[in-house]
This record gives C-alpha cells, sequence and structure tokens, in this order.
C-alpha cells in the first residue's frame, strides 16, 4: 500500500509497443557497446545520438540554433505557442554523452504539449571539461534568458536522466545566488545517486540500460576527475533541504533502477515543504519520453507534464 500521497503509481498503457521493444533492443546494443574496453569515446557518442531516433519527428515545430553568450543552444518552436514561455531543457548521458540534436525530438513533443518555447542547451560534457561545467552553462543560460526579458514566472527547466539532476541543481543555485526563481522543475527519469548506491539497484533486473555497473562507470568518470559524488549539486538525493524550491514533478520508469533514488529525493522535499509530485510508469524504461511520438506512455506522460505545468506558467 502507498502511504506516500505524492507518489502515484501508474500502469503503463503498452509497454509492449513495437517502439518500446526496439528501444530495448538498443539499450542493450548501448549498454554493452559501452562496456567494450576497446570502446572509444566518440564511438559511445556516436551511438548515443541514436537515443532520440525512435521518437516520432513532430509536426509542425521549427528549429533554431543559436548562441547564448557563448553556449550553442536551440530554439525549439511550436507554430502554436506563447512566445513568452519558455521550456529550459537539458539533455540526458551521463554528463558525457547526448547533446541537444539526441534529445531534438523528445523536447519539441513536450514543448509542443506545452505550448511554449523550448530551449536546448549544449553544456558541456565530460571528460574534456570538469564539474561543474554543465551546471555552469545552464545557469549561464537562465541569466541570458533574464537579461533577454523573459520572466522567471514564465520559465520552467526539464531535463532527463543527468539532465534531470541539472534541473534540480539549478533551481538550487538560483538559491544561492539569490536570482529570481524560475516556475517549476520537471525531472525526468533523474540521476541523483552516482553510484547506484540504493536498494533497486541490488534487486532489479528489468533496467535494460542502468544496471549497477555501468551507473558506477559513469559515476567514476566524476569521481576519479576529483569530484564530489555526494555534492547535492551533482546528486541532489543527497539534499537535506528542497525549502524555496518551485513546484517539483518527477516522472520515471517503473521497470528502471532510478526509481528508488526519486523516491528518496521526493522524501526529502515533502518533509522540508515543497511541492512535489512523482509518477512511477508501469514497466517503462529508463528515459522513456524519448519514444514521444511512437509510445502511448511517452505521449501520456508528456502530457501530464503539460497539463500541470501550463498553470505555473500562466497558460
Amino acid at each position: 500500500m502507498n502511504d506516500k500521497t505524492y507518489v502515484n503509481y501508474i500502469p503503463d498503457l503498452d509497454s509492449n509497443c513495437n517502439a518500446a521493444k526496439e528501444f530495448i533492443e538498443y539499450y542493450n546494443t548501448l549498454r554493452t557497446t559501452l562496456e567494450k574496453p576497446d570502446c572509444t569515446l566518440e564511438e559511445g557518442r556516436r551511438l548515443f545520438e541514436k537515443w532520440g531516433d525512435l521518437a516520432a519527428e513532430p509536426r509542425e515545430v521549427d528549429y533554431i540554433e543559436f548562441d547564448a553568450d557563448g553556449i550553442l543552444c536551440m530554439w525549439v518552436l511550436p507554430k502554436k505557442r506563447t512566445d513568452d514561455r519558455v521550456l529550459m531543457c537539458c539533455h540526458g548521458g551521463g554528463y558525457t554523452y547526448g547533446s541537444i540534436y539526441s534529445h531534438r525530438k523528445a523536447y519539441a513533443h513536450m514543448a509542443k504539449q506545452i505550448g511554449c518555447r523550448g530551449l536546448l542547451i549544449n553544456y558541456r560534457n565530460t571528460p574534456e571539461n570538469k564539474w561543474p561545467a554543465p551546471l555552469d552553462d545552464v545557469v549561464k543560460v537562465y541569466e541570458w534568458l533574464l537579461k533577454n526579458g523573459y520572466k522567471p514566472k514564465h520559465i520552467a527547466i526539464t531535463g532527463d536522466s543527468c539532465g534531470g539532476a541539472l534541473s534540480v541543481s539549478t533551481a538550487l543555485t538560483i538559491l544561492e545566488k539569490k536570482l529570481p526563481m524560475l516556475a517549476a522543475v520537471m525531472p525526468i527519469c533523474p540521476w541523483f545517486d552516482l553510484m547506484g548506491t540504493t536498494p533497486k539497484y541490488e534487486t532489479n533486473d528489468k533496467d535494460a540500460l542502468n544496471p549497477k555497473k555501468s551507473i558506477q562507470a559513469y559515476g567514476n568518470v566524476l569521481k576519479n576527475a576529483g569530484t564530489d559524488i555526494k555534492d547535492p549539486h551533482l546528486a541532489p538525493m543527497y539534499l537535506k533541504s528542497m525549502a524555496g524550491f518551485p513546484p517539483i514533478y518527477i516522472q520515471v520508469g517503473g521497470d528502471e533502477n532510478m526509481e528508488d533514488e526519486a523516491i528518496i529525493f521526493a522524501d526529502t522535499a515533502y518533509k522540508t515543504g515543497a511541492n512535489i509530485r512523482v509518477d512511477v510508469v508501469g514497466h517503462m524504461q529508463h528515459g522513456f519520453h524519448q519514444l514521444a511520438g511512437n509510445c502511448k506512455d511517452a505521449d501520456e506522460a508528456i502530457l501530464r507534464f503539460a497539463n500541470w505545468v501550463k498553470p505555473l506558467l500562466g497558460l
């Protein structure tokens, strides 16, 4: 029995659809390739860019690449949008892989459903750049938005996997820098525990991408560079309080290992007075929103996000 009113367990609609099966096949290929001793960084990155291939191309959306104070970004522009509302989007990839291109389609579906601009941020990846370079870049883009006249109450932030952690740490940094707070935070399948210390990593054999060994490999890239892997800016599971945060809505797949860390984070958020909601979706895998347009569960999850955030953005 679930006694946590802020956690919702949502049955999946079609976890056996063709797109979901192809997603697992892709994950198996990606994971086994990255585990090979002779896999180069470039090879891993090329394969990772295919992550978004299973999303359908959203119609009536335009894209413009631009420079925001030295950071490559991409506007996602649905034809039907309120032009001064912005969804900041932080791609996943363990801080080492992924880009605005690997995640373009999924976040375009999200911006289109909300009816706002999407802003994809090509933050600096590791290991070429040490932490907190990714966080510095996302915060810098937020400051760029403010300088260019966008109101904080009209800006929300989302991100998947490590990008989900970035969405939280951006809000934390906004608090610390005493900047005007944005309207909402929407982490997708967030990576809040860099070394896979929660129980589900020991008991769950359904996660096709992130068994404990794989998660620790990602975490070790940062750890070996001298990064404190329990720094709550990097691993928000270790945050002690979310007082002062805007409303937070997390979605996570029921078959992925990152469920536990999302719940631990949500428990702290609830206990410290934050407006928190978590959806655990059926038998879905990590990052299942990348199936947008080809999977009912991805589309319904994005619709729930949109319906939740629209009032917070004044839409």
